[in-house]
């Protein structure tokens, strides 16, 4: 939960924030930069980019004298915020660069798709601010993608992240699964295996919701 929870906030704003930057100026510098670090990030395999943080953030800082990150494991919130923080922050790191490179793909789409509306163009018509209209008028409608791809990613890491997990010698579900695979203990399997599977159906419960408070022509019944 602390894997899953920390790194889906990271990746939301990152994706979510490039991709209305990249929308709002199609075919510019920026844009352009921001297609490039998604689709970096995207064909980036998720134990090379783990190797990759531990060996510039953790190895050769600490070979200059920083001991900022550790090596890897996990620290309970019982030790305190910080060390819990310190050990969680370049597994965060490297599932939210993964991930927003999807959602920065998904939202710049989405994006493009609500700005060329007619409601878009009436809204700028009356002279309404063009903060107001990217963020109330055109982000809200674009959303929607966005928090059905939310969803069942959230509920998949919740599940489980194997190799992030083994990289960083997380104590996660993901590890524990290896290793009851590795040694047959069918009960457990069949409880990470259950428990995954209610993730992905309180994740998705919870897109519904949402739903009906990002789009009006959405009511729950």
């Amino acid at each position: 939960m602390s894997l899953a929870l920390g790194a889906a906030v990271l990746w939301l704003l990152l994706g979510v924030f490039n991709g209305v930057v990249s929308a709002v100026r199609p075919r510019s510098a920026a844009d352009r930069g921001l297609t490039l670090f998604a689709l970096f990030f995207y064909s980036m395999p998720s134990f090379l980019l783990g190797l990759l943080l531990l060996y510039f953030l953790y190895f050769k800082l600490t070979l200059a004298g920083f001991r900022w990150f550790p090596a890897g494991g996990y620290a309970p919130l019982s030790e305190g915020v910080g060390p819990w923080f310190r050990h969680l922050i370049l597994p965060w790191t490297a599932l939210a660069l993964l991930l927003a490179a999807t959602y920065t793909r998904l939202t710049r789409g989405s994006m493009l798709d609500v700005l060329g509306e007619d409601y878009i163009r009436t809204a700028r018509s009356k002279g309404i601010a063009e903060r107001r209209v990217i963020v109330r008028h055109g982000l809200r409608s674009a959303l929607t993608p966005v928090v059905t791809q939310f969803g069942i990613d959230l509920g998949q890491l919740i599940g489980g992240v194997v190799v992030i997990e083994t990289v960083f010698s997380l104590p996660g579900l993901g590890k524990a699964a290896i290793d009851a695979i590795n040694q047959q203990d069918l009960p457990v399997i069949i409880g990470i295996v259950l428990f995954a599977s209610a993730a992905v159906v309180v994740a998705n419960i919870l897109v519904g919701i949402t739903y009906a408070l990002l789009d009006p022509r959405v009511r729950l019944h």
